[in-house]
C-alpha cells in the first residue's frame, strides 16, 4: 500500500513537471517569436540550463547522492528538475514583456 502512495505522487510530480516545462518551453517560444532582443540571451541560458542539470543529474547519481533505489532515484531526479523548470517559470512570467 505505502509503496502505491508513492508510486502516485511520483506520478502526479511527474505530470507537474511535463506541464511545467511545457509553459516554459511555451514562454521561451513566445518571447524568440516576438522578436525579443533578450531571445538570444535565453537560447543560451536553455542550452546552458539543460547542460548543468544534466550534468548534476549525472554526478548526483554516480554518486548515490539520488539513492539506490529506483522509486528514490526517480523521485530525487524529478524533484531535481522540477526546481529548476519552476524557477524559470517563475522567471519567465515575471518578465513576461521585459
Amino acid at each position: 500500500m505505502k509503496q502505491d502512495v508513492a508510486g502516485e505522487a511520483l506520478l502526479r510530480d511527474t505530470g507537474k513537471l511535463w506541464v511545467e516545462a511545457g509553459s516554459v518551453i511555451a514562454l521561451r517560444t513566445a518571447r524568440i517569436g516576438w522578436g525579443d532582443p533578450l531571445a538570444g540571451d535565453e537560447m543560451v541560458r536553455m542550452v546552458t540550463e539543460k547542460v548543468w542539470a544534466g550534468w548534476e543529474v549525472g554526478m548526483a547519481l554516480a554518486t548515490g547522492q539520488f539513492g539506490h533505489d529506483p522509486e528514490t532515484v526517480c523521485r530525487r531526479t524529478v524533484n531535481h528538475y522540477r526546481r529548476a523548470v519552476r524557477k524559470n517559470l517563475r522567471r519567465l512570467s515575471a518578465n513576461d514583456q521585459a
